[in-house]
């Protein structure tokens, strides 16, 4: 009798444990370009159990709502972020590791040798957007037709795919050789400085990222940075 109570019980907290479970879709993407990230880990804390996103930054794992994934990646920092199963889709964004070999002091250039911020050519704008961003760097476009199943998704993907439709100027801006040397030589800025700043910009001005203004975000950005600077000076 009391095997067959323990079976039940072992069969009920089984069911229990299933139905509690869920899979849970997401992406994985740049902080600064906000392309996906192929061959991301994606682990359960304290398990062996997880995936890698695909060429696309995506993934697909079942979890149960107390989980807490996290996300390494070779060149990027090690993220963690709990698990919250009201999210249709986990949006995941990965800040790269640049790592300095030796440090180089250089002197700023006198402010009558400043030149303007630069001109831009930026890609025409005629052509429709298709759902991906630009492949700057090697980073992998997000295709956001693998989400086709369920309409609930489709309307969340369709958001992000505007979103990321509207960083199109931005994400040309930040990735052109000559802003980045630009802003550099201005402000005598290392590699790792540079990506950080970026990194702050992105999360503080989203409204500019999403502007689509060329000279507006131009003039936002090397605005951020000078600030920035300014900053970091007087705390020392």
């Amino acid at each position: 009798m009391k095997s067959k109570l323990l079976v039940a019980f072992l069969f009920i907290a089984l069911s229990f444990s299933a139905f509690s479970q869920r899979t849970l879709k997401g992406i994985v993407v740049d902080s600064v370009t906000l392309n996906g990230i192929p061959n991301v880990s994606v682990r359960l804390k304290n398990t062996r159990f997880g995936t890698i996103t695909n060429a696309q930054g995506v993934f697909s794992l079942r979890v149960q709502e107390t989980d807490t994934l996290i996300f390494t990646s070779v060149g990027y920092i090690r993220q963690q972020a709990p698990v919250i199963l009201d999210d249709e889709i986990m949006f995941i964004r990965l800040v790269q590791e640049v790592i300095m070999l030796k440090e180089v002091t250089v002197f700023g250039r006198p402010e009558a040798l400043k030149k303007e911020l630069p001109s831009l050519k930026l890609k025409s704008k005629s052509t429709p957007w298709l759902g991906a961003v630009p492949n700057y760097g090697g980073g992998a476009a997000v295709n956001l037709g693998y989400f086709s199943k369920a309409e609930r998704e489709k309307r969340k993907l369709e958001k992000l795919k505007v979103e990321l439709a509207s960083t199109q100027t931005y994400v040309e801006i930040v990735t052109n050789p000559e802003v980045k040397q630009e802003l550099m030589d201005r402000f005598s800025l290392s590699d790792s400085t540079f990506y950080k700043i970026l990194t702050h910009f992105n999360e503080q001005h989203r409204e500019i990222t999403h502007s689509g203004s060329q000279s507006q975000i131009l003039n936002s950005l090397f605005a951020f940075f000078e600030a920035e600077i300014r900053f970091r000076r007087f705390k020392k």
